[in-house]
């Protein structure tokens, strides 16, 4: 008789008890399985969180059972209490199909090879279709400098929210791969600047260069506020080949001042070419968008050359003509549209002059949407109190 009661003992006491399932688990299997029935697909977030006010719409289950009692679901295993309460061993599910997997006719059906198959495709497929993001990361460069004697510094709030209405975020602080800054030193009436310009720029796209090749660097968001010689040569030495985001500083101080405008049709624009009576090399570019340039400020060796027009065609140029990304867009195309005119229509010449009024992003298409190998090398014209002056080269 004694034996026979130990016998009992023992067997009741090698049975596996229910353990608690901790919080941290209970979110991460919420959380992998997206707030879905894993076996339904049922949205678990969606409806009422109980049937009857009592029993949770959404469940966590157990793959091996909870227990290794007679009557427990797939109970049978050498996992210890612990084990079974782990995460690899739990799947979230309805109320319907967790009381489906647990009923007596249907174990032979819901087995633990065909659960933990069902949850390991459930959360991968989770992974995957989830794989997105509402801000993309972006690397910034922010470039700024005096501007006739002013400084223009660039607000790093300001760059947030600019970034953030574009769908973007700031990869961070990282100068690796996350922020590049400049500020160029002295002004355009100190004749080192623009030597100084291009030293800094290079040293910045150097940089930038280095994080794209080491895979760092998906796409990079450009501020920046220099003289329009500065911005040009920028644009030259940015990739081509890497998605690039040119923002514009509207007239403003608050936090929306680098943030585009919307809804504004864009500008069209006009191309004239005019050749000259007599062979030459050189030819000169005009772009007028933000004032009209005069003729009597360009220099005198400008004036006989072949020369190539871009203007607004149904307005004035005017400071907030470039105030959205489509006539960003139209501009650049217009832009590239006019190096092919100097390729067709003036086939000899392999340095062009340019003279420019135009916002920032739109000085950096100019350099950036610049065949390096098949278009002249520019010469960039600064305007100064006694007219426009040969500033930068952009060669490369």
């Amino acid at each position: 008789m004694k034996t026979a009661e130990f016998s009992e003992a023992t067997a009741r006491d090698t049975q596996i008890r229910r353990k608690e399932i901790g919080e941290t688990t209970r979110i991460r299997i919420w959380a992998k399985a997206a707030g879905r029935c894993v076996l339904c697909a049922t949205y678990l977030l969606d409806a009422a969180d109980h049937f009857w006010h009592a029993i949770p719409v959404g469940q966590i289950a157990h793959i091996v059972g909870a227990g290794s009692g007679e009557n427990a679901p797939r109970g049978e295993s050498d996992l210890s209490a612990a084990e079974r309460s782990f995460e690899g061993n739990l799947l979230l599910l309805c109320y319907r199909c967790h009381k489906r997997i647990d009923d007596k006719r249907y174990r032979d059906k819901y087995t633990v090879e065909f659960l933990t198959q069902k949850k390991k495709l459930h959360e991968r497929r989770v992974r995957e279709v989830t794989d997105f993001a509402v801000l993309r990361p972006t690397s910034t460069v922010t470039v700024s400098a005096d501007i006739r004697g002013t400084a223009a510094p660039v607000s790093l709030p300001q760059v947030a929210e600019a970034l953030r209405l574009e769908g973007y975020t700031s990869m961070g602080d990282d100068t690796r791969n996350g922020a590049f800054t400049v500020d160029l030193p002295g002004n355009a009436n100190d004749g080192w600047a623009w030597e100084a310009h291009r030293t800094e720029i290079d040293r910045l796209t150097a940089r930038v260069a280095d994080a794209v090749t080491a895979g760092d660097v998906e796409s990079i968001s450009v501020f920046a506020l220099a003289p329009i010689p500065s911005l040009v040569y920028l644009g030259s030495k940015l990739d081509d080949k890497t998605e690039t985001i040119l923002f514009r500083r509207r007239r403003a101080d608050d936090v929306t001042a680098w943030t585009w405008d919307d809804g504004t049709p864009a500008p069209t624009f006009e191309i004239t070419v005019r050749s000259s009576p007599t062979p030459t090399n050189e030819a000169t570019a005009i772009v007028a968008l933000t004032s009209p340039i005069k003729e009597s400020r360009l220099p005198e060796g400008l004036g006989p050359l072949p020369r190539i027009t871009i203007a607004p065609t149904t307005q004035m140029p005017h400071s907030n003509l470039i105030n959205t990304r489509a006539a960003l867009e139209e501009f650049a195309s217009a832009w590239l549209e006019a190096l092919a005119r100097i390729e067709n229509d003036l086939p000899d010449v392999d340095t062009v002059h340019l003279v420019a009024s135009v916002p920032a992003p739109a000085a950096i298409a100019l350099g950036r949407y610049r065949m390096r190998t098949a278009h002249p090398k520019m010469i960039v014209y600064q305007l100064t109190g006694e007219g426009y002056e040969a500033a930068m080269e952009v060669t490369e």
